[in-house]
Formats: structure tokens, sequence, C-alpha cells
């Protein structure tokens, strides 16, 4: 049997720049056959891109253009804020410009919320038997597992952020995205929060997501990545993680000095130095002008 639904629920989507994914993404939600009020902010975006993305979505979507960048958590807290304070639905979707569900994965999930009254957060999985894992030290990390049932909810570390669905009094008790992050690691972190204040976080498997990842590893991204581990690692671990956690990023940065083609990646050597300087001065949030113009040097 079909759960009945209180309301429309809410979707909250994150745009940076990407008008013709987030278009796809809008149409592979309505598709879904569930009830649901969409609304997109934007993280100030290039004008030709949300101007691209104005004119193009469907009515009745809102579309809320942020003055500057604040983020994947900053961005959405300011959807989450109006939602909590307004009286509606009792669960939202939280999704990224370029998630792709696949039929029937938002009505899994809200099986799913509706079966366990106990569970904060809920995703679906990626298609792949991998498992959220996280520890101070190593971080989170996707496990692979022994494929699972579909229909079966699993108790995680943490949600994967590229699809998420919160349930209201969750979020009313442990609060909303940490903006520190600015991006990469936020959506780990809350549902790390979540655990501790003894809320479930779940994986539905059998609901999938798909997730192009139009990204490029670079060493901003790099930077952010370190940057976000070591602050959780202070968070859930103490400092004793964090300097474990340092001495293993600086021993690898040794071994990546003797790969010039590092210095592009992901692996950057000197994006990991400097996650771990601005960690050590409290340096949180969106990077500095300075650092991203120094990337964007690197990069190019």
């Amino acid at each position: 049997m079909q759960p009945a639904f209180d309301a429309p629920v809410n979707v909250f989507i994150v745009h940076w720049n990407r008008p013709e994914e987030c278009l796809k993404t809008i149409e592979a939600f309505l598709d879904q056959g569930v009830p649901m009020k969409i609304s997109i902010v934007d993280n100030a975006s290039q004008e030709e891109r949300f101007q691209f993305l104005k004119e193009r979505i469907p009515s009745g979507i809102e579309l809320l253009r942020l003055a500057e960048n604040r983020g994947w958590g900053g961005g959405v807290n300011v959807l989450l804020k109006s939602w909590l304070a307004a009286q509606g639905s009792s669960f939202c979707f939280v999704t990224a410009h370029d998630a792709l569900p696949v039929a029937g994965c938002l009505r899994q999930l809200l099986e799913a919320m509706k079966a366990n009254p106990r569970l904060g957060i809920v995703c679906p999985e990626y298609g792949k038997p991998e498992l959220p894992t996280f520890s101070p030290i190593h971080g989170a990390r996707l496990v692979p597992i022994p494929s699972r049932t579909n229909g079966t909810v699993e108790l995680v570390a943490f949600a994967h952020g590229t699809l998420m669905l919160f349930r209201r009094e969750c979020l009313e008790q442990i609060g909303l995205f940490d903006e520190r992050y600015f991006a990469y690691g936020d959506e780990t972190e809350i549902g790390l929060r979540a655990r501790k204040h003894r809320w479930d976080v779940a994986v539905a498997w059998g609901a999938v997501v798909i997730n192009p990842g139009s990204w490029t590893p670079t060493p901003l991204l790099g930077y952010l990545w370190a940057r976000s581990s070591l602050l959780m690692a202070r968070t859930y671990g103490g400092w004793s993680s964090v300097i474990i956690r340092a001495s293993l990023m600086l021993a690898r940065n040794v071994v990546l000095s003797f790969s010039p083609a590092s210095r592009r990646t992901l692996s950057s050597p000197t994006a990991r130095l400097l996650a771990i300087r601005d960690f050590l001065l409290n340096r949180f949030g969106s990077p500095s002008p300075e650092l991203l113009a120094r990337f964007r040097r690197t990069a190019g």
C-alpha cells in the first residue's frame, strides 16, 4: 500500500552555473509522481547561466538568487530556514543540481521515513553496493559490500549528499548545515550530527539516484576536502585525530612531491598544505579571493 502524504513535499535544489543539468534534474523530479513544491537557490551563478535557467524553468517553481556564493550549506540553509519557520510538509528533499532520481526513488525514500519515526535522514543508493562509513582519522569513505535486497533500509554513518530526505523534527533538533565547510563535507557532518543526537540515518537500497559528476578534480576541491576532513576530525575525534590525520596528509605530500602532475589535481600537495594552514588559523567558509585566484592559476 502506498502511504498517504500530508502535504506536497518540498524539494530544495542548490544550483551553481549548471543550468542545463539543473533543468534535467527538475524534469526527473517532476516525473516521480509525488506531489511536490520545488524551490531553487542559485549561488550567484554567472549572469548568462542564471538567465538561461530562469527563462526555462517550468511555472510554479520558486527561484531565489543569492548575491554571493554561500556554498552548499549556506545556500540550502536559506530555504531550510523558511521551511522550518512555516507550517508545511513533514519532510523535505535537498538535492544537487545534477541529481537524477530513477523511477520510484522519491516514493521509496518517503516510505522509509513513514515506517521509522526515528529516521531523521535517508538517501538513495548510487546503483552499486557501497556503504558510507566514517572515522575521524580516515574521514568519510564508501566501502564495497555484498549487494543488499531492494527495499532494505540500512542504518549508516552518514547519507550521500547528492539527494537527501530530511525529517522536520530532526532538523529542528540538530540544526542546519554547518556553513564553515562551504562545500564538501557539510552533507557528511550533518549526518554524523544527527546520529550524535540519536536520530537514525539510512540508505534505502533499491532507491537509486544517478549523479553524472560533471566536476573536474582540481586543487581547489582538494583544498576543500582536506580542510573539511580536519574540521570533522576535530569535531568527532578531538585533537589527537587531527594530529594523526594531518600527519598522514603530510606523509602523502612527500610521495606526491615527486609527481609534478599532481599539482593540478585533487591530490595537490600545495592544496593540502594550505588546507592544514587555514584549519589551524580557523579560516573556514568561502575560500578567500586570493586563494581562489591562486588555484585558478595552478589549474590553468
